[in-house]
């Protein structure tokens, strides 16, 4: 039998080649355990930026609801000053019996009020008090007022109303310069009417008026209706305060 004179080739040893699944690439700054130090520090900054984020809105909404006006006004019970009984507008916050007499006075000479900005010329009513009591007044409209005043105008227990007023007569004479003053404070209706430029409703409202409280100057019957900065001029020369 022949054999093959060629010689055999070494047989050469192949190793198996095996796959390998590629490692996922580290991030900037990854290490040894990077990936889950980045995942917690993702997680803390979401937290903080939720955080900041759920307070501006919870400041925001309480802010808007101080600044926040009503849309539709609060409803206030105001004290009509032309229909309220003297009881009722002592009861108002500010008033007490004294001015509530004032008031019902002022609205029985004067008439109605038309505006709660006439409450400045009731007599004791200064602007300090006006601004306090302003707000919890209205004026509401009614039929104008009689002429004359009754002792039904006045409902104060004490207090002894002016008599309605009749016509000067033609025997009233007028003061004249070099007679003594009159005391405005003292005086009757008739005396009053002496008075240049007065006659029976301005006299009248110069007893009401001092009926609330006496004249402390010369200077105060301009509050008193029909006398102005003319007329009280005219009357210096004849009329005291005492």
């Amino acid at each position: 039998m022949e054999t093959d004179p060629s010689p055999t080739p070494p047989l050469r040893r192949e190793g198996l080649k095996t796959e390998e699944t590629p490692a996922p690439p580290l991030f900037l700054g990854e290490g040894v355990g990077g990936r889950g130090s980045s995942s917690r520090g993702a997680q803390a900054a979401l937290g903080v930026f939720l955080a900041v984020l759920l307070g501006l809105l919870a400041v925001r909404g309480y802010g808007n609801r101080l600044g926040a006006r009503p849309t539709e006004p609060v409803a206030v019970d105001l004290t009509d000053l032309n229909s309220a009984d003297q009881a009722e507008l002592a009861q108002v916050p500010g008033v007490g019996p004294k001015m509530a007499e004032a008031i019902v006075v002022h609205r029985q000479v004067h008439g109605p009020f038309k505006s709660v900005e006439e409450l400045k010329n009731v007599r004791g009513v200064g602007p300090i008090t006006f601004e306090k009591v302003r707000p919890h007044f209205r004026a509401g409209s009614l039929p104008a007022a009689p002429a004359g005043i009754t002792s039904t105008s006045f409902s104060s227990p004490g207090f002894d109303p002016p008599t309605a007023t009749k016509p000067a007569s033609a025997s009233v004479k007028k003061i004249q310069p070099g007679e003594p003053p009159i005391n405005v404070n003292t005086a009757t209706l008739e005396e009053l009417q002496r008075l240049p430029s007065v006659g029976p409703v301005t006299a009248q409202a110069i007893v009401a008026s001092r009926a609330i409280a006496p004249f402390q100057t010369v200077n105060e019957l301009d509050k008193v209706k029909g006398i102005g900065p003319k007329t009280l001029e005219k009357l210096r020369p004849f009329v005291v305060v005492k």
